[in-house]
């Protein structure tokens, strides 16, 4: 395994690390995303597969570093939360002592496989060494993740379980243009194919019960016609704006 990053790389990988909109450590105010701070995971991965894992963890809002055999440096450096292994490097055995010598309280996870399910494996991780799962929050509207409740405007709104992990995806990376395709790898998983009405579908479900059924009336979840979705505070003067309510077709 080639090495991806070394010790004089991740300060600068640190900056970049975190998706376009995600949180960082400097949210705060109006619109902000919880936590504050965002979790740090080390990816030790190689290839294509690992490309695609880090962006799938990056799109959890979380600040991902990969690295290659030298992840125990880098780890010094960075200070992970997380640290997932994706395949096994050289000398794993010897490389995991001295990781233990600099980051004793860190938690490793090898993966492998679905990138859905290697990313639920680490969300479930990050929770438990966490304590408590954190907060989203954009503009008026909260999700308490390990509670799973959902409030706008300190209504609440009462989710399905595909409904709310829409919407975790949505709330992790606000302001941030997701495709129909990358919605449905990260909330369907892979195996969901090209059904992009799918998604249509369920963000009809989302709109009528966040933009509507909280009766605050104005938008958080927008389309890009040829892009996808995103979602972003509500204007505080939009209100009297709005156009009919969304139709849907089920429930």
């Amino acid at each position: 395994m080639s090495l991806t990053l070394g010790t004089e790389q991740s300060a600068a990988a640190l900056r970049e690390s975190v998706a376009p909109g995600a949180a960082r450590p400097e949210s705060v105010g109006p619109g902000a995303v919880g936590p504050v701070a965002a979790v740090r995971v080390l990816l030790v991965a190689g290839g294509g597969d690992g490309r695609v894992l880090g962006a799938a963890l990056r799109g959890e809002g979380w600040c991902v570093v990969s690295a290659g055999v030298e992840f125990v440096a880098v780890a010094k450096e960075f200070r992970p939360d997380v640290v997932v292994l994706h395949g096994i490097p050289a000398d794993l055995r010897g490389r995991l002592a001295r990781l233990e010598e600099v980051a004793p309280e860190v938690p490793v996870l090898f993966v492998s496989g679905d990138v859905a399910r290697a990313v639920a494996r680490v969300r479930a991780l990050v929770e438990t060494a966490g304590g408590r799962a954190p907060r989203l929050v954009v503009g008026d509207l909260v999700m308490d993740e390990e509670a799973r409740e959902v409030t706008r405007g300190g209504v609440p709104v009462r989710l399905t379980a595909t409904e709310f992990e829409l919407l975790r995806y949505l709330m992790r990376n606000p302001r941030r243009v997701l495709s129909k395709a990358q919605i449905l790898e990260r909330v369907w998983g892979a195996g969901a194919g090209a059904r992009g009405n799918l998604v249509e579908l369920y963000i009809s479900y989302l709109r009528r019960k966040i933009d509507v059924g909280s009766g605050r009336g104005v938008p958080v979840i927008h389309t890009r016609r040829g892009a996808g979705y995103v979602l972003k505070a509500a204007d505080p003067g939009a209100g009297g704006r709005q156009g009919p309510p969304p139709q849907v077709s089920g429930g």
